[in-house]
């Protein structure tokens, strides 16, 4: 099949993701095998939002470039999002909170689609994404102690699995396999590739676009 455009996406995605506020019902993905690596350590809740901004010349997804000094995945391109608070409701609010401080999007802007399934990291996070539609003219107000850089990615390059380039690498003496997207000079790897790649194969279930 070809890239229907952004309806197409929008409709499949409130049909295929856990609706917002329901129970949750998706599995649990991304590197699983830290479950079994950590059993005596409990993984760090947090949330990010996949932020879809339909522009006239074709929906794209805001992402960020974390600072260098981060404690975790320092210099790497990143969701808008961080670690769930005890002051959040849940990982909605966390991630519109942490889109809210980072790149200036008041939350009553974004309109919730769904929550893909769990990702979990080898640095021992549990990560929710939420999936939300921003305004045709939103224009980032970034915070600069919170990413050095904002940017959009065109939607149709990033859910065609052509552009997803599967690497390996050895990570703390363990074999790592990740995907890399890169795009315009900016490398969408890792984490980030991994929810990217997660969300294209829950929205289109193994279709070839």
């Amino acid at each position: 099949m070809s890239w229907a455009g952004l309806d197409d996406f929008l409709a499949r995605a409130e049909a295929r993701l856990d609706p917002v506020g329901a129970a949750r019902a998706l599995p649990i993905g991304g590197e699983v095998e830290v479950l079994e690596e950590r059993p005596d350590k409990a993984l760090r809740p947090a949330a990010v939002l996949m932020g879809i901004v339909p522009r006239n010349s074709g929906a794209t997804l805001v992402l960020t470039l974390r600072p260098a000094t981060m404690s975790d995945h320092a210099g790497q391109v990143a969701f808008p999002g961080g670690k769930i608070d005890p002051q959040d409701t849940g990982a909605v609010a966390a991630a519109l909170r942490e889109a809210e401080e980072e790149v200036g999007l008041p939350a009553a802007n974004v309109d919730l689609i769904g929550l893909d399934g769990d990702y979990l990291t080898g640095s021992g996070f549990q990560i929710t994404p939420v999936l939300g539609l921003l305004p045709a003219g939103f224009e980032p107000v970034p915070d600069p102690s919170e990413v050095d850089a904002v940017f959009e990615t065109p939607l149709d390059f990033l859910m065609n699995p052509a552009n997803h380039q599967a690497r390996t690498a050895n990570w703390n003496g363990k074999l790592r396999h990740y995907y890399e997207m890169p795009h315009n000079g900016n490398r969408i790897w890792g984490v980030t590739a991994g929810i990217i790649r997660s969300l294209h194969d829950r929205i289109y279930d193994g279709e070839t676009i």
